[in-house]
């Protein structure tokens, strides 16, 4: 009896008639997982990459003579952080760019402006996602023409990219870690008479 089991084992063991298709339908699940997730994660590295580059355009923006914030009056240690809901400015720490030196809605406009060339960049930036800082620094002075220089901050704060393989693997958004790019701003235009 021992003899005749051997001989049919061995003869199965030897036998490979239907071994590929049953590798192959094994593994194309996991290469077809592979390759989505590797388009994954290219998508997230690129829309990670227009959102910095999007603070980078806003901020070049935003220290050009486009005040979102008045900061003729920023005193050394005063920080003015400003953002935008529903098309209106708000700012803690100081006042928008509205006040009698600018025309009205001036700090509003140039907010939406700025929101515009982000979203030129990276269109799934919402205006409540940017938020806006203007630090006062030890560059210029307050008796000097031009007055305290701020440190204009832009942040992209709360940014969620929608993954495509979130039903797969049981995640339905991505949210990314808070982009932010500061530059040394331009003092306070002072009118000559």
């Amino acid at each position: 009896m021992r003899k005749r089991i051997t001989p049919i084992f061995s003869r199965f063991a030897r036998r490979e008639e239907g071994g590929f298709q049953v590798e192959f339908a094994i593994t194309l699940p996991i290469l077809i997982l592979l390759s989505i997730g590797l388009l994954e994660f290219s998508l997230i590295a690129f829309d990670y990459q227009r959102a910095a580059e999007a603070t980078r355009r806003a901020v070049r923006f935003a220290i050009l003579d486009n005040p979102i914030a008045n900061t003729a009056n920023l005193l050394a240690g005063q920080t003015i952080q400003c953002t935008s809901t529903g098309g209106e400015v708000s700012c803690t720490g100081g006042s928008p760019a509205d006040s009698p030196e600018y025309p009205p809605d001036t700090g509003d406009q140039n907010f939406q402006a700025m929101l515009a060339l982000m979203r030129d960049v990276y269109d799934g930036i919402q205006e409540e996602n940017v938020r806006v800082t203007f630090e006062s620094t030890d560059v210029g002075g307050v008796d000097l023409v031009g007055g305290i220089i701020p440190l204009v901050t832009i942040e992209v704060i709360n940014l969620q990219h929608e993954l495509v393989t979130g039903s797969i693997i049981g995640i339905g958004t991505l949210t990314y870690p808070d982009f932010k790019t500061s530059v040394l701003g331009s003092g306070r235009t002072v009118n000559a008479t």
